[in-house]
């Protein structure tokens, strides 16, 4: 399991959006900004049914994922990482519920089981310039 320390969690905590990396099954990488939500191990983030990112997690449950911010001392937390697809039940419910929350966007546009996927990153790599 991999360790965060507190001033990754904050940072991680602190920033809206994330860039992830998946690869299709011709090998060519997709990398796509995303709004999540980081519970201190796992991060979360829904799609919808029928994108390429959904489509290349189906295909490669290995993803990288980077939160980052560009200034005059640029800082990121990238993280290598398990994917898993959450369709429905508690654990998706789980992390519905902190994506509504933390997002405005997400209690604007409510959905339900079933209607969109939740995507779970599980870290096994990470490196921070922090």
């Amino acid at each position: 399991m991999v360790r965060f320390t507190a001033k990754e969690t904050k940072f991680i905590k602190s920033r809206p959006e994330a860039r992830v990396a998946t690869v299709s099954k011709k090998g060519w990488p997709q990398v796509t900004t995303v709004i999540h939500v980081f519970d201190g191990k796992n991060i979360y983030f829904a799609t919808d049914y029928g994108t390429k990112k959904l489509e290349n997690i189906q295909y490669s449950n290995k993803l990288a994922i980077v939160i980052d911010v560009y200034e005059r001392q640029p800082k990121s937390v990238s993280i290598q990482g398990i994917a898993e697809i959450l369709e429905k039940g508690k654990e998706f419910q789980y992390a519905y519920k902190l994506l509504q929350e933390r997002h405005a966007y997400y209690r604007a546009n409510p959905f339900k089981e079933g209607e969109a996927p939740i995507i779970k990153v599980m870290p096994v790599r990470k490196s921070s310039s922090l």
